[in-house]
Parts: C-alpha cells; structure tokens; sequence
C-alpha cells in the first residue's frame, strides 16, 4: 500500500510545483512588464513593500530572563517527592518495555539495522534522561545547597538581541538599484519569466 502511494504522490508532488512554477513566471512576468514601462503604482507599490522592520523589537519580549526558580521551590519537598515518583515510573516502565517497540518510528527512512540500532539508543536515552530526573529530585530534597551552587554555574542568560543585531540593518543596495535602472530590471525579470514559463510549461 505505501509503495502504491509513493508512485502515485510522487508524481502528483512533481506537477503541483510545474503549476506553482508557471504561476510564479505569470506573476513576475506581469511585474516585469509594469517595471518595464516604469508604471507608477507599481513603483509605488514597490517602495512601499520595501520597509525594514525591527526584529530586536519583535523579540523584546523573548530576551526578558523570568526566573521561575522563586515560585518552583516554595514548596521543594513536594517538587522534589514528585519529579522522583514521576521519574521513577518512568524507569520502571521503560526497563519492562523491549526496545523493539520504537523500531516502528524509524522503520519509515532508515534500514532495519539502523532502525534496531536507534530503537535501543531511544530506550537507554529515556532511561539516562530519567535517571538524570531522580538526581535532580534528590538534590532538592536532601541537598539543596549543592543544587543552588550548580544552578548559579549553568542558569545563565543569553539575549537573542545581540545575536540578531545585523538583521536589523537594512541591505537596500539591490532595491535603489532597481528604482533607479526599472526597465533593466523589468526587461530582465520578463525574459527570465518567460523562460522559467517555457520550461515548466514543457515538462507538464
């Protein structure tokens, strides 16, 4: 049955983007020609579309550290109790349960070997990372003082902003460049258009 739908969404795949293609050369071919004959709302449009937006401010609120540690560890006893039961369950759950279970996910794009292979590193991943859980129940409970000496080394903040801070800077040299030469760029973009339009239209 899957191979069937593999023959048949292939080629389905393959004509949805000839279609999407041959709208796209329509619809530049259309803005060469406006760039062409240097059509005014179109260059008005054009200036107008073309505006830098700000992503330091979009992310403004993304890079506010909230430190949820205060309200998490008012009550550290029944935190601690419950991320170790939680854990717990987990491994013991997970030890009476075959790796062959998660061999289904990777079956799909990897070999059985393979699939084999990633199914038990699944299971011993589940396991660790449980594992790590009790640890960290543990230290709640019975030292947290250890606990706050390893928070104060790892919990650190890193602002995005500063990350992203040369995509807030405008790079319009190719957009002065068409306002000043449009019917280049309008003849250019026609012909391109065509050409793209030719060659998917060829191929449906």
């Amino acid at each position: 049955m899957s191979s069937i739908l593999s023959q048949v969404s292939y080629p389905v795949f393959l004509y949805c983007m000839f279609v999407f293609f041959i709208v796209v050369s329509i619809f530049s071919f259309i803005v060469g020609v406006s760039f062409t004959l240097r059509n005014a709302t179109m260059l008005r449009l054009f200036v107008f579309m073309n505006k830098g937006f700000s992503t330091r401010k979009a992310i403004k609120r993304l890079a506010m550290p909230r430190f949820i540690e205060p309200a998490l560890l008012k009550h550290p006893n029944q935190l601690g109790a419950g991320i170790i039961l939680g854990a717990a369950t987990s491994i013991f759950l997970l030890r009476s349960v075959d790796a062959v279970v998660f061999q289904p996910v990777f079956l799909g794009p990897f070999s059985y070997s393979t699939a084999v292979a990633l199914s038990i590193y699944t299971k011993s991943f589940l396991l660790i990372g449980n594992g790590i859980c009790v640890a960290v129940g543990l230290l709640i409970l019975f030292f947290p003082s250890l606990l706050s000496s390893i928070e104060a080394y790892t919990d650190k903040w890193h602002t995005l902003r500063k990350r992203t801070r040369p995509l807030d800077q405008m790079h319009d040299e190719v957009d002065k460049w068409v306002l000043a030469h449009p019917t280049v760029f309008g003849a250019t973009l026609s012909i391109l258009s065509l050409g793209l339009f030719a060659t998917m239209y060829a191929r449906i």
